[in-house]
């Protein structure tokens, strides 16, 4: 069963995500923070991140350097945001990303995405 984090401020966010994430056959580990996020990948590194771009404690361009400061930069990270790719790339970088979801966002687009991103069985 693949691991997925969500890191995610907004508690309804990040319970809608984890319940369709649960729905869909995955494991959900959910982080309400950035250092809580990277705490959760060194105890138990999942096999995909998905990232509120706005958090309160870490900008996103902060938290992939720590990210590779972990060695953990391996693991595919997915932006999710209201933000437009375009801004966000421009902020952390291009290809930091290997998918995006933008909120407001469907189901089918979410799984989408998130399917494309984890390893084949």
């Amino acid at each position: 069963m693949p691991k997925i984090l969500v890191i995610e401020d907004m508690p309804d966010s990040a319970e809608l995500l984890e319940k369709i994430l649960h729905r869909y056959g995955h494991q959900v580990l959910l982080a309400e923070n950035g250092e809580r996020g990277l705490a959760l990948i060194q105890s138990d590194p999942p096999d995909l991140i998905v990232l509120d771009i706005l958090l309160p404690d870490v900008d996103a361009k902060t938290f992939i350097q720590r990210l590779g400061a972990i060695q953990a930069d391996h693991i595919p990270l997915i932006a999710c945001s209201a933000t437009a790719p375009a801004s966000i790339e421009q902020t952390v970088g291009k290809g930091i990303f290997k998918g995006f979801i933008h909120k407001p966002f469907r189901v089918s687009t979410l799984m989408a995405v998130v399917e494309q991103q984890l390893p084949s069985a």
